[in-house]
């Protein structure tokens, strides 16, 4: 078990930017932030509690894309997932690479492939993409147009067999 009540200490660090928190389970906590505020609970979870950033998500769903920052403490071997929404149709958030290097690429990452705008992210250049991939195409976004994007002609596969019990 962890050596503290991090819960507590979350709510009383964040104070009114926590929309929501839940501990689903011993090792993990879920905070939810609002956008204008991800900069700031970010800030606090890194410097202010001593968690380090893993990597960061984004989930592409009906009101925009979720980005879920994931920090550890290794002491206590605590998860804090910090979500927040980059809503549609802007898809604008804070970004976190503005208070600290270690959010810059995968921020880069998540803007290529979910079209997330991090407001005020230090290097906001392409990372993954080829440079002639079209403008507006995000290819981990849910209408993300299967093999109709021009000059992009993926492989045909074949659907899996009904009877196979195991790929060789």
């Amino acid at each position: 078990m962890a050596d503290k009540n991090w819960v507590e200490i979350l709510r009383e660090k964040l104070g009114d930017m926590i929309k929501d928190i839940a501990q689903p389970r011993e090792r993990r906590i879920y905070v939810i932030v609002d956008r204008n505020d991800v900069q700031e609970a970010a800030r606090i979870i890194f410097y202010d509690l001593g968690f380090r950033l893993c990597t960061a998500s984004g989930i592409d769903t009906k009101d925009g894309v979720e980005i879920i920052y994931h920090f550890y403490q290794d002491h206590d071997r605590m998860m804090v997932n910090l979500k927040t929404l980059a809503p549609r149709p802007d898809l604008v958030t804070k970004s976190v690479g503005a208070v600290f290097k270690a959010a810059e690429w995968i921020e880069r990452e998540i803007a290529e492939l979910f079209g997330v705008t991090f407001e005020g992210h230090p290097d906001p250049r392409r990372l993954l993409m080829a440079d002639d991939w079209p403008e507006g195409v995000y290819p981990l976004r849910c209408d993300y147009p299967q093999k109709q994007v021009e000059g992009f002609n993926p492989q045909d596969i074949e659907p899996p067999d009904e009877d196979a019990t195991h790929l060789w």
